[in-house]
């Protein structure tokens, strides 16, 4: 039995060898050539999808987003900032008084729709002098009644005297000088609001006088009578105290009237027409 396994395993190791002589021996790659080979192409990569676009912040917005609010308390209204001091108030009643105007204080005037329209210390005019009454007695800001005195006394009276007879100024036409309303024959879509909304403004219609026929105001470009020429005069005078002065041939909307404000505008610059 030993010999027997003995010449067992004789065979075997002589079998092996000769097994694994068969398989050939891998191949150990050439470093000289593999350093000269051209790399392998590599595979074609796939194509990066395209970026997604960016919807326009503007155009693309969507309708239902809420508008940006603005951050801290809401601006004053208008007609707050335009308020008197006590002191410019007093001077203003004062110079009116001076000059014989017949006036009546009224509570503030604000109204319930538009915030910003108002004034904050009202006067009822019913004379602007002593003996030039306001046919429609307005409620007006003290600043806009002084200089409609400042404009009757200084220019209108003496342009009456120079009409044939030389009549005495009795009175202006005059429409209500508070109302809150938009601008109006502008021709815009969405108009700024009036000066009248802050009682600054004033609508005179006419002049009428002690003697002889009331100067309507009214388009008369070529009439070539004194009433033509006291009416370009009243207009033309009109802009040494108002910034704003229209009437006929500024639109249509003020052929029948002048108008007269007091808007505040950068540089001293003033709307004549």
């Amino acid at each position: 039995m030993i010999r027997a396994a003995g010449t067992i395993i004789a065979l075997t190791l002589a079998v092996v060898p000769a097994l694994a002589q068969e398989r050939p021996p891998e191949a150990e790659p050439d470093t000289a050539q593999t350093a000269d080979r051209p790399p392998e192409k590599p595979e074609a990569a796939e194509p990066a999808p395209a970026p997604e676009p960016v919807p326009d912040a503007i155009s693309e917005s969507a309708p239902d987003e809420p508008a940006a609010q603005p951050f801290g308390p809401p601006p004053p209204p208008v007609w707050f900032t335009l308020a008197e001091t006590d002191a410019e108030y007093d001077a203003c009643r004062l110079a009116l008084s001076v000059m014989g105007a017949q006036f009546r204080p009224q509570p503030p005037v604000t109204d319930p729709d538009n915030r910003d329209c108002g004034i904050a210390r009202p006067l009822q005019v019913s004379r602007i002098l002593p003996d030039v009454a306001l046919s429609g007695e307005p409620v007006m800001r003290c600043a806009a009644a002084l200089s409609l005195a400042l404009w009757t006394r200084d220019f209108l009276q003496p342009a009456a005297g120079l009409l044939p007879e030389a009549p005495r100024l009795t009175a202006l036409e005059t429409g209500p000088a508070y109302s809150c309303r938009d601008r109006v024959g502008t021709g815009e879509a969405d108009p700024k609001p009036s000066e009248h909304g802050y009682g600054n403004a004033i609508d005179v219609m006419g002049f009428r006088f002690d003697d002889g026929d009331p100067v309507l105001v009214q388009p008369r470009q070529g009439d070539g009578d004194a009433a033509e020429s006291f009416q370009k005069a009243a207009q033309g005078t009109g802009c040494l105290l108002f910034t704003t002065v229209l009437g006929p041939g500024s639109n249509a909307a003020h052929d029948d009237h002048l108008h007269l404000d007091m808007a505040a505008r950068n540089g001293g610059w003033r709307l004549c027409e």
